[in-house]
């Protein structure tokens, strides 16, 4: 499927439901497909029992090439598309009863139960670069939990509910941000909406993208980089003092990188500001902002669908909901992915780490 505009003719936001509209890849797995990439992985939950595996980590790209050669072609291809926003798989196959419950916090998220998609997800990623996480985000994890955490309704970051988690690109304060975020739908069942919209190229006049294009713009990283949301954080590290250092005093980048045609986005609706006194760039920054909350739209993914956002080209955020706390609330797997794991070495503490700010 090819990827089109992100508005359709008459400027509204694409129809998810008109495949001719949707700014995205999508593939539907086979049932053999399926059970195909699940053997596979509770192959690697018995051979290598942690996902976070060094081991497994290294040799992830090799194994995710035994996955369906329909499947592999799909994100191969697919990858290529300069308009796409992301890459969607459906048709995995969710045990619910075999899952377990949606823990109560992404601490206790590592569970027999859920193991095999995070191995699945790490292999899905693999065909698309490197899969890494961040010292300062979950205690270092690769893979990731997205859930609803009592406490935090109203928070900015990923376990907030009742409140909207705005629309961003991921982890925009940093040059090392992913390339890619893969999410796992594990467990939907108020089908929540992921909201995603790409760069508004058409309905931004030539003024207004060369100001993006300039180093005039602040951001700073989210709260879940932030000590307090991290269970094994010690304020003063070192990997939290850089944190804090962005925090406290952001270095000015361009909101828009690249080829002005197909340009890379990072921005964040809650943590981006126009440098200090720069009026003209509030000015576009407001006029983007704008754009991007007229274009958003919903893709709902269910137990069983992964979707590898395109972080360079898309911002995604996550409609609010009603919490439930019984255990059948939404639950998702989140992975990084980089098609460069060379160029963050300068964070990393060896070269076959995975972790950025461990050194």
């Amino acid at each position: 499927m090819t990827a089109s505009r992100t508005r359709n003719e008459t400027g509204a936001p694409p129809s998810p439901a008109d495949p001719a509209a949707r700014p995205w890849h999508e593939l539907r797995l086979t049932p053999q497909e399926a059970a195909e990439a699940a053997a596979l992985a509770v192959r690697c939950v018995q051979e290598y029992e942690d996902v976070e595996s060094p081991e497994f980590l290294a040799e992830a790209t090799v194994i995710s090439h035994e996955l369906p050669k329909r499947l592999r072609t799909f994100i191969a291809t697919s990858r290529l598309d300069e308009r796409a926003h992301a890459l969607v798989l459906r048709g995995n196959a969710v045990d619910d009863a075999l899952l377990g419950p949606t823990p109560a916090h992404w601490r206790n998220a590592v569970t027999s139960g859920s193991l095999p998609f995070s191995f699945l997800l790490a292999l899905y990623a693999s065909l698309l670069g490197d899969v890494f996480g961040w010292a300062t985000q979950q205690d270092g994890r690769v893979v990731t939990d997205v859930l609803p955490i009592q406490g935090g309704e109203h928070s900015l970051v990923s376990s907030s509910s009742r409140q909207e988690l705005g629309w961003h690109t991921e982890d925009a304060f940093s040059p090392h941000r992913a390339d890619y975020v893969g999410l796992f739908s594990l467990r939907n069942p108020d089908r929540v909406a992921t909201t995603l919209a790409g760069v508004p190229l058409d309905d931004l006049d030539d003024r207004t993208v060369d100001l993006l294009l300039q180093d005039r713009f602040l951001i700073r990283p989210d709260d879940s980089h932030l000590p307090v949301n991290n269970s094994t954080a010690q304020e003063g590290t070192r990997e939290f003092e850089e944190i804090m250092k962005a925090v406290d005093r952001p270095a000015p980048v361009p909101i828009l990188t690249g080829h002005r045609a197909a340009p890379w986005l990072r921005i964040d609706g809650d943590f981006s500001a126009p440098a200090d006194g720069d009026e003209e760039a509030a000015a576009a920054l407001k006029t983007l902002s704008e754009l991007i909350d007229a274009g958003l739209y919903e893709v709902a993914l269910d137990a069983g669908d992964v979707a590898f956002i395109d972080n360079r080209r898309a911002v995604h955020g996550r409609r609010s909901f009603q919490p439930r706390y019984d255990g059948r609330d939404r639950w998702l797997k989140r992975i990084n992915v980089t098609r460069d794991l060379h160029r963050s070495r300068e964070v990393r503490a060896a070269g076959h780490s995975r972790v950025l700010g461990q050194r």
